[in-house]
């Protein structure tokens, strides 16, 4: 401590110096020019950023909340469709035909249907998400089938997706 004492004690000096070379009106000057910049640092160094912060958390906890309830009801819509298989429409065809109608329906170009034992696998290279949503849950509720598995990756084009797995098969 003595030697950090003793490195800055000629500064010090030559502070005190200067100090008093003032008169009583620019001391008092500086006085409030020191208050201000310290207020001023306090505010934008320390102040400012620690606000900021607080806001972003509290914005990114409220979008993450929405997220989850949404993510929840979602869940809970599908589960209520989970056992029901649209028995009292009339859906004709084969599985791979009833995936193709529903992809006609949404204008879905389909990239591949492959078959993978009871399931078939779909792929889809580019289509708007609502899109998606939509011909995913005509799916399981017009033409009576189930989802098992999706695997779906976001594009760089805003609003665009690209489907690279989505299971499906037949419940009846």
């Amino acid at each position: 401590m003595d030697k950090l004492k003793a490195t800055f004690e000629p500064y010090r000096q030559l502070a005190y110096n200067r100090w008093q070379q003032f008169n009583s009106r620019e001391q008092r000057l500086l006085s409030a020019l020191a208050i201000v910049v310290g207020a001023a640092f306090l505010y934008f160094v320390i102040w400012l950023p620690s606000a900021q912060a607080v806001a972003q958390a509290e914005t990114q906890l409220a979008a993450q909340q929405n997220q989850y309830q949404w993510v929840q009801q979602a869940i809970a819509r599908y589960k209520s469709l989970e056992g029901k298989a649209s028995t009292n429409s009339t859906v004709k065809g084969s599985l791979s035909q009833r995936i193709n109608q529903a992809a006609a329906q949404y204008d879905i170009e389909l990239a591949r249907i492959q078959p993978q034992g009871e399931e078939y696998l779909v792929t889809v290279d580019t289509v708007p998400f609502n899109q998606l949503l939509q011909f995913m849950n005509a799916l399981e509720s017009d033409f009576g089938l189930q989802l098992t598995g999706a695997d779906i990756a976001r594009l760089e084009q805003p609003g665009n997706v690209r489907l690279r797995k989505l299971l499906v098969k037949d419940v009846s």
